[in-house]
């Protein structure tokens, strides 16, 4: 019997989500919209700006620095592409730019993360439309 390789769903962004990954992709750093005319950030991308309902906006790097605002741990998975990478967080970090974003970790102990612990959210490529985002735990102690 032959070893059936099983590789993880990539997603295939539309419109403004396309704009915001060929962004993040294209320079292989942390993106997010930005409005143009109040220069706040949103995340998921919009039409138009929720702070002052502006369409100018851009798609800059940003640091991708932030904490962990809720997780959860997962032990078991029904993907068979998931099964090497048990146990797994998903993660919802707030951005010090403000928007939540929704990423991945592994960790040796996922049992030592804690709410409000500094991470990094790091695009983890994987087509030229598309990037996992891939949590990493900061090692300063700060938190």
């Amino acid at each position: 019997m032959s070893e059936r390789t099983v590789s993880k769903v990539i997603g295939k962004p539309d419109d403004l989500n396309l704009e915001l990954f060929q962004a993040i992709v294209s320079g292989a750093h942390m993106c997010l919209q930005q409005c143009g005319n109040c220069g706040r950030y949103s995340h998921p991308p919009r039409m138009y700006c929720g702070n002052c309902f502006s369409g100018d906006y851009s798609y800059p790097e940003i640091s991708g620095a932030g904490t962990v605002y809720s997780y959860t741990i997962s032990r078991h998975t029904a993907e068979p592409a998931w099964q090497d990478e048990l146990p797994y967080l998903t993660v919802v970090v707030e951005l010090d730019e403000g928007p939540r974003v929704v990423g991945a970790a592994t960790l040796p102990d996922p049992a030592t993360v804690k709410i409000g612990q500094r991470v990094h959210v790091v695009p983890e490529k994987r087509t030229d439309d598309f990037a996992y985002f891939t949590v990493v735990f900061d090692t300063d102690g700060a938190s």
